[in-house]
């Protein structure tokens, strides 16, 4: 059965340039109520040593992983049962080490790709020239604390939908990019990736729901999507039918609650989006929302919007897509 569990994508310790002692780090995710984290230091996994099975039992799931940190942008790059080395990599060369990645058993993820980058942050935009997609898992599309503060992001969805409108297949992810303690007593808008986890909490079903597609970002409210068309039920990550279909959108407000509820969030509306133009929107309330539209091939997620503590109207939520293509389906 799949549970989607909430997790910190995007951390870095003292064997970076971070200031967490790694299991500083791991205590703060537990008490925000993450059930696992990506250890992501920049070009280092020596933090992975000091993860212990017992660190973990009383803290949460670490994924392990690194950020290659180059001069033409940023690779999260989790579960590689092996070194792949970064250093020579260039903007030509990067699909042969995509391959290495993905032979090494990696799942491999664009980290903040609208950044700004040189001269002022030299590196961190993306400027690799990727011809082999199908070797790239997921795009990081909010990166920080809140995810509306910066342009970054603002320009990471729209770049995100057209290599959705390209016909690839990629997951999203959030990271706060966490380096170090925060301050007592503030409260930091947070946000979290929920991966649909098949079976047992570990970092190998973690991985896999990644490569399945079956991931939403969030700043504190769940969402259960289940898409019926012809008898079949479909999630995230998954392939319907062009034709029609029933969205049911359930938006679930009491996991992690008292941790995001402090920046008081509120759920307004939900809304479909398709090949990147608003299929259809319906307000949220207790009770689940359902559509009843016509598909066409291309690609389909969810969005939950609200308000803030200013008020104002944003995306608190988004999903990975429901792939929609001519055949059979999966």
């Amino acid at each position: 059965m799949t549970q989607y569990r909430p997790f910190e994508m995007h951390c870095h310790t003292r064997h970076s340039d971070g200031t967490f002692l790694v299991p500083q780090l791991l205590e703060s995710a537990a008490a925000y109520g993450y059930a696992g984290l990506a250890l992501t230091d920049h070009n280092a996994v020596t933090g992975l040593l000091e993860v212990t099975p017992e660190l973990e039992a009383r803290t949460c799931r670490v994924i392990p992983g690194i950020e290659w940190t180059t001069f033409y942008g940023h690779l999260l790059v989790l579960g590689c049962r092996h070194f792949v080395d970064w250093r020579f990599v260039t903007p030509d060369t990067i699909d042969q080490a995509l391959e290495e990645i993905r032979a090494a058993g990696g799942v491999a993820g664009v980290a903040h790709p609208c950044e700004v980058g040189a001269p002022l942050m030299c590196g961190c935009n993306w400027e690799f020239r990727v011809r082999r997609w199908d070797l790239v898992d997921y795009v990081e599309i909010w990166s920080g604390d809140d995810p509306h503060a910066r342009a970054k992001n603002a320009l990471a969805l729209p770049w995100y939908d057209a290599l959705l409108n390209q016909g690839h297949h990629l997951a999203i992810s959030a990271g706060r990019d966490w380096h170090g303690p925060d301050v007592l007593g503030s409260t930091p808008l947070l946000t979290a990736t929920y991966l649909g986890v098949d079976g047992a909490l570990t970092a190998e079903n973690a991985l896999a729901a990644i490569q399945g597609g079956r991931t939403y970002v969030t700043l504190g409210p769940t969402l259960e999507i289940a898409l019926s068309q012809q008898g079949s039920c479909l999630g995230l990550g998954e392939t319907a039918r062009p034709g029609r279909a029933t969205v049911r959108v359930a938006v679930g407000e009491t996991d992690r609650r008292e941790i995001w509820k402090r920046n008081e969030i509120h759920p307004r509306f939900v809304r479909l989006v398709a090949n990147g133009s608003t299929l259809a929107e319906l307000p949220c309330g207790e009770a689940a929302v359902e559509f009843s539209v016509e598909l066409t091939p291309g690609w389909l997620r969810v969005e939950l919007h609200g308000s803030d503590f200013h008020g104002i109207i944003k995306t608190i939520a988004l999903t990975s897509p429901i792939y929609v293509e001519a055949g059979d389906g999966r």
